[in-house]
């Protein structure tokens, strides 16, 4: 077992509260329902459950191990915690991962729509996954293993009628891959509200948006726009440059 460690010590649980409050921000909140985590050695820091993404606080992360034991910290663990935990176990490049329900990725995976690059934000997520095997939460390591599966190599995916995953090897990147996601989803949607033929990027132009548009640079800028944005909005002082 690994040793309890002190939060305040833990300098990502500072990265995870501002994550939490931009995905609050970008549109993620369903009541109190949605978890980020971070890969610590052999265990995981996770959000407790039942509070909304825009309450979270540095005394509302969880340390567990991967078979979903108590290390430390209090709360309620989550429900879903063998989503992350499995998913953890299959990709070991993988320190980061968000589970939320945004309400155009849900409408989304709800279609047989295939995504398309239709604007900038569908370019890193362009190889989005779909888990279709139910709708239902993730709350045992069976279905997370097929979660798990279904992701594959990919950094988003989407759960049919349910939500999406968004995994990173950073907390700002995976943070970027679920707000794209979102975005990439409600655009597309728009245009075939439309009813009239829309366009996409060529695959070509696509890998170079991403390169350009989603290079470490432009994630560093992102994610201090965003920390910038939360202490604007939630009148907090301190940034984080995680």
């Amino acid at each position: 077992m690994n040793e309890v460690k002190d939060k305040s010590e833990v300098a990502f649980i500072d990265a995870m509260v501002y994550a939490s409050k931009i995905l609050y921000l970008e549109g993620h909140n369903d009541i109190n329902n949605g978890q980020i985590s971070f890969r610590d050695g052999q265990s995981i820091w996770i959000r407790r459950a039942f509070m909304g993404w825009e309450e979270t606080g540095h005394d509302d992360f969880i340390n567990i191990d991967l078979d979903g034991n108590r290390i430390a910290g209090e709360g309620i663990i989550p429900a879903e915690w063998p989503l992350h935990t499995e998913t953890y176990r299959a990709r070991e490049d993988v320190n980061c991962i968000i589970h939320s329900h945004p309400p155009y990725a849900m409408i989304f995976s709800a279609t047989e729509l295939e995504l398309k690059a239709v604007t900038h934000d569908a370019t890193p997520v362009i190889d989005t996954t779909r888990f279709t095997l139910t709708t239902n939460t993730v709350t045992n390591k069976g279905i997370a293993q097929e979660v798990a599966k279904a992701l594959h190599k990919s950094n988003t995916m989407l759960l049919k009628n349910h939500g999406i995953v968004a995994a990173g090897k950073s907390i700002p990147e995976t943070v970027c891959w679920a707000i794209a996601l979102e975005n990439a989803c409600k655009l597309q949607l728009l245009a075939e509200s439309t009813g009239v033929p829309y366009g996409s990027s060529e695959p070509h132009e696509v890998k170079m948006k991403k390169k350009i548009i989603f290079g470490t640079t432009a994630l560093r800028e992102y994610w201090a726009y965003w920390c910038r944005k939360v202490d604007y909005h939630f009148n907090q002082s301190r940034g984080t440059s995680l």
